[in-house]
């Protein structure tokens, strides 16, 4: 099939290059370049553009995390406005669109793919915003991940912060007693899950699914793991009052016959691995 991934030069977009590697992929950007032999063209010709796409993979977005805070009309060009573009240029493709679980009511103990919707940030309003343009086209699925994580994620997050400062400080500062629980599924799940939604679309037509992995971890529990790897110590600091958060997504795993496989210890010694040779 010909697969168009948007935001190709992203986190997830590049590792899908792998995954999707049987199909023939195009990808979109923001500059036209060749990547690992996939043509990448970039969205500003969008309507130029004259390509069969059977499949279009969503993963452009403008992200707000840890203390990069995005001006709305960045949220609305990237994640709106280019996202209904790309809809209406391609409106005879299957959609894939990545969200996020930031916009869920976080009061909620137990979050499942039909939780009550309460987005959490004006870049979580703004990835609803492009499910609801993307799910006024009856060929589309949702799929709303959890924090991603893996070789080459962004700084600027838990894993990384903590990694660094074991690294370089030979101490992680953990806020609170780390009691705050989140979910980290590894980017080649998050690449396997589309490639199960894929291999399994028809009977997923208007589905919402969750991208989580089967285990949640207390702060405390990463930085442990991290600590037995690297030998650094841990250290309390400050208080801790974020919300943690807990999820279950058997719907989605029992549509797909499929669950996540990463373990988290052996990928974070991976991913420590990597950043001791110097990326």
């Amino acid at each position: 099939m010909k697969i168009l991934i948007t935001g190709i030069n992203g986190f997830l977009g590049r590792n899908l290059i792998k995954s999707l590697k049987n199909h023939t992929l195009f990808g979109l950007g923001t500059k036209e370049q060749i990547i690992e032999n996939v043509v990448v063209y970039n969205s500003n010709s969008l309507e130029d553009l004259e390509l069969d796409i059977d499949i279009v993979v969503i993963c452009h977005a403008a992200v707000s995390s840890g203390n990069d805070v995005l001006k709305n009309n960045i949220l609305f060009d990237v994640n709106v406005l280019l996202t209904e573009k790309i809809t209406a240029k391609f409106k005879n493709a299957f959609f894939i669109y990545i969200s996020t679980v930031s916009i869920y009511n976080t009061s909620t103990e137990v979050i499942f793919e039909n939780s009550e919707i309460n987005p959490q940030s004006n870049y979580a309003l703004s990835k609803l915003w492009g499910e609801k343009i993307v799910a006024a086209n009856e060929k589309s699925t949702i799929l709303r991940v959890s924090s991603i994580y893996g070789v080459g994620m962004k700084e600027n997050t838990l894993i990384p912060n903590y990694i660094n400062q074991a690294l370089v400080n030979q101490a992680i500062e953990v806020w609170g007693k780390g009691e705050r629980f989140q979910n980290y599924v590894h980017v080649d799940d998050v690449s396997e899950y589309i490639n199960q939604i894929i291999n399994n679309k028809e009977s997923l037509y208007g589905k919402v699914m969750l991208g989580i992995s089967k285990n949640q971890y207390s702060n405390l529990q990463i930085s442990e793991i991290i600590s037995e790897i690297t030998k650094a110590k841990i250290v309390f600091i400050n208080e801790d009052n974020s919300k943690s958060f807990h999820y279950n997504n058997d719907l989605t795993t029992n549509l797909l016959h499929w669950t996540p496989k990463k373990d988290i210890k052996n990928e974070l010694q991976k991913y420590i691995e990597w950043k001791q040779k110097g990326y």
